[in-house]
């Protein structure tokens, strides 16, 4: 059989349908195994139909794999219907005497729940190794000299004898010398930084003083008190007789 889009598309639907194999699927369309390989060797377009046919019968099967573990997981609910058929008496056809329908709770699976489990502990277990496989080596040491035959053995790939090749030694001391020189420039910043934070301090400590004393220096002038004066007695007789006099005048 000679090679037609048509006949390509049919495969490649067969193929997502998942309802056939591919040497049952080559038997329905009359086509040999060996047509159907060379087809994909030779055709890019039927190699790739066929194998995003793969790819969504692979979805569609996963997908119905989670919806059917999530029931197994939480618990589902079945449905049975009987139905009861009798003949009508007029039309002789028949017709639905009865229907019972019955209900059926299926409790959650405890081997679905365990698999799940034991598949997420390995997950976690398998990260962790993973994280624990990128971190990288870290070697501390104290002394000087070690950490220099270190460097020197790095340098050389982590071969012996680095040290007997002058090239390597010079490039070594030459970056210890740098490391060096820039830890002295950070330590004399930082003993700038402190020197002027102190300086800083000093001459506010100083305009404080020089503050407090001017505060103490200067006398503090009291205003003159108000005089107070006495309201006089109201007169309680403003209408006296002839020859009387009232004490308060």
């Amino acid at each position: 059989m000679k090679y037609n889009d048509k006949t390509a598309e049919r495969i490649a639907e067969m193929i997502e349908q998942d309802l056939h194999g591919v040497s049952e699927i080559c038997k329905i369309l009359q086509i040999s195994r060996q047509t159907f390989y060379e087809w994909k060797k030779t055709k890019p377009e039927f190699k790739e139909a066929v194998e995003e046919a793969f790819i969504r019968r692979d979805e569609a099967l996963v997908a119905n794999a989670r919806i059917g573990l999530k029931q197994l997981l939480e618990g589902y609910v079945t449905k049975e219907e009987k139905i009861i058929y009798m003949v009508h008496p007029v039309t002789g056809e028949m017709a639905e005497k009865s229907r019972i329908v019955k209900k059926k709770y299926c409790p959650p699976c405890l081997r679905a729940i365990k698999m799940v489990l034991e598949k997420e502990e390995k997950r976690r277990e398998q990260q962790q190794l993973e994280s624990r496989e990128k971190r990288p080596l870290v070697i501390e040491v104290q002394d000087g000299e070690t950490r220099r035959q270190l460097m020197i053995l790095k340098e050389n790939g982590f071969r012996s004898g680095g040290a007997l090749n002058p090239e390597i030694v010079t490039a070594v001391d030459k970056e210890l010398e740098e490391e060096k020189k820039v830890k002295n420039e950070g330590l004399e910043v930082k003993s700038e930084e402190r020197k002027t934070e102190s300086e800083e301090r000093k001459v506010k400590s100083e305009q404080v003083d020089k503050q407090d004393k001017a505060e103490e220096q200067s006398p503090v002038v009291q205003p003159p008190a108000t005089p107070i004066e006495k309201p006089k007695p109201k007169n309680l007789y403003p209408f006296l007789p002839p020859g009387y006099t009232s004490r308060t005048d």
